[in-house]
């Protein structure tokens, strides 16, 4: 998506950025939330509650990073465990990846709690 030129006045633009960032939020996109509140608090830090939700969106966003590293890491574990004993099947080792990145995915929210609204 093309970034695009806002217009308006500046309360209008911080409206729309914050409708944006309560989409993006409602859809997982904490990355494209924290961008546009990050906008709005930049040119009007007083906006309703946009700093905080800004803090909300960074702390989520972290969450999910550290729920999708700790996945990663599972599946790399697992592929390596199975490489050790010697599975050549590349359908078992990709069971095993599988396996892996839920177990890992599950430690992560054993671990860290995930942000609460």
């Amino acid at each position: 998506m093309a970034k695009r030129q806002l217009t308006g006045t500046l309360e209008e633009q911080c409206d729309f950025l914050y409708q944006v960032a309560q989409e993006k939020m409602a859809s997982g996109n904490y990355t494209g939330a924290v961008y546009a509140l990050k906008e709005i608090v930049k040119h009007k830090p007083d906006y309703g509650d946009a700093a905080q939700l800004l803090e909300d969106a960074r702390k989520r966003k972290s969450a999910q990073s550290f729920r999708l590293i700790i996945s990663l890491a599972g599946a790399a574990l697992f592929l390596a465990a199975g490489s050790f004993v010697g599975l050549q099947n590349d359908l078992w080792l990709f069971a095993l990846a599988f396996a892996g990145l839920l177990a890992g995915y599950v430690v992560a929210n054993l671990v860290r709690r995930p942000a609460t609204s």
